[in-house]
């Protein structure tokens, strides 16, 4: 009956996950005028010690005792890192009433799997919730949310933040073939693969310099790998970033020598307080 959605209804993050030992439980938001949260064992239950995930209606015995919706539903819990390492978790034709108004997964993500392969990002994980068609019986909810304004503009296929559309205009009239190639066709994958993309444009045409670390520009070296094997032709961006990373080099040469000079000045200021001292002394005597 119910189908999945390639939409995204809800997505959120937790930060410090690496601490939370209760549940998190999100806000309430709605989809096709019905309302739901999400909530969150990020160590698992008394079942299992691995992460479990659920979508439960919210209120189920306020409501008349015939009530029922029955969906599709499925989290993707996002690995910024490698976006095919992504993991979803799907759950078909579910129906949620007034004695069962949950459903969801134990997973087999563990705290240590979730860190070893990088899902997690300054201790802070993303999840995303996509809900399909929703059959209801017994009335939709009396005080439906209002739904979440789409914040993402379609460029040349790929779905943008807002605050991204120049960005991503700009980089598809200059380099028009970028994206010609590109092998994942699943739209959550395309979207990933776009999000990494601007990032990595964002960071080496607009950060300054000194603020980006050895660190960062590695990560922006192994994204530039992902994306060149997904298919996008980006030697535009890898030439730009062997630039900023001579020029990178070439500051924190600058910045040494500065450290140095300052070390050298402030141990020059120190001679001379100790020399003035010594004068006064002797003047003194």
């Amino acid at each position: 009956m119910a189908n999945h959605t390639d939409e995204m209804t809800y997505s959120f993050e937790i930060d410090n996950f690496s601490q939370r030992n209760t549940i998190f439980r999100t806000p309430i938001f709605s989809t096709r005028s019905c309302n739901w949260f999400v909530y969150v064992y990020p160590k698992g239950d008394k079942i299992s010690k691995n992460m479990s995930l659920w979508l439960k209606v919210p209120d189920p015995l306020l409501r008349p005792l015939c009530w029922s919706r029955q969906t599709s539903f499925r989290f993707v819990v996002v690995n910024p890192s490698d976006v095919n390492s992504s993991r979803s978790f799907k759950s078909i034709d579910r129906i949620f009433n007034k004695g069962q108004p949950f459903w969801g997964f134990r997973t087999d993500l563990s705290l240590s799997k979730l860190q070893e392969e990088k899902f997690l990002v300054n201790d802070k994980l993303k999840i995303e919730v996509y809900i399909g068609t929703i059959s209801v019986h017994g009335g939709l909810d009396p005080h439906v949310l209002p739904e979440k304004k789409k914040e993402t503009v379609c460029v040349n296929g790929f779905q943008v933040r807002d605050s991204q559309v120049k960005s991503a205009k700009w980089i598809f009239e200059t380099y028009p073939e970028i994206a010609l190639y590109i092998q994942p066709q699943d739209p959550q994958l395309k979207t990933a693969y776009m999000n990494i993309l601007l990032r990595i444009y964002e960071k080496l045409y607009n950060s300054p310099l000194e603020k980006l670390t050895e660190g960062e520009l590695s990560n922006i070296s192994k994204g530039l790998l992902d994306l060149t094997q997904a298919g996008f032709k980006l030697e535009w961006l890898r030439e730009k970033l062997e630039k900023v990373s001579l020029e990178r080099k070439k500051l924190s040469g600058y910045e040494a020598q500065a450290k140095e000079l300052e070390k050298q000045l402030k141990s020059l200021e120190l001679m001379m307080c100790n020399l003035k001292a010594e004068i006064k002394l002797k003047a003194e005597s």
